[in-house]
């Protein structure tokens, strides 16, 4: 009887164990897809200039994912642009897409490097194309309840794109 009440009570105890861990076992969310859905001038103000981005973020995963918001970084040819961040909660359906949006800030400083480099290009001469900017944008993705799970994400293309 006393070998059985044994069993009984380390079963029950690693049972509770188990029980309290489930969180171990949860499964991590599939890395969605991000792109550069829009880009828009809110305004230029004092020494800074504001844009909004739309973020396009697609969810392959077979459960909702809940964003919390978001941090990126915008380099343009290569020099560092602007930076931004968000705290809009977004819910990106299962097997489905969102957009995030976020404000960006760039301090007149950062502008005036990539305007510079585009004056000294080489003008394009009649039926030339304009050199496209090259923009690399990286950032995380903030999820669940509290936002402390991040995903990070880049993405790079040129404006306007490239043929």
């Amino acid at each position: 009887m006393k070998t059985l009440f044994r069993s009984a009570l380390v079963l029950f105890s690693v049972l509770s164990l188990l029980s309290g861990c489930a969180s171990l076992w949860k499964k991590k969310p599939a890395a969605p897809a991000v792109s550069l859905a829009d880009m828009e001038l809110q305004g230029i103000k004092g020494l800074e200039t504001i844009f909004r981005l739309q973020l396009r973020v697609v969810n392959s995963d077979t459960e909702p994912l809940e964003l919390r918001g978001l941090t990126c970084a915008l380099k343009v040819n290569g020099k560092s642009f602007a930076t931004g961040v968000s705290d809009e909660h977004v819910t990106v359906p299962a097997s489905g897409t969102a957009t995030a949006p976020v404000l960006m800030y760039a301090g007149m400083f950062d502008l005036v490097g990539p305007v510079i480099e585009l004056l000294q290009s080489k003008a394009p001469t009649a039926g030339q194309a304009a050199k496209p900017l090259a923009y690399e944008l990286t950032g995380n993705l903030r999820l669940g309840e509290t936002g402390e799970d991040r995903i990070p994400f880049s993405l790079k293309g040129s404006l306007p794109p490239e043929n």
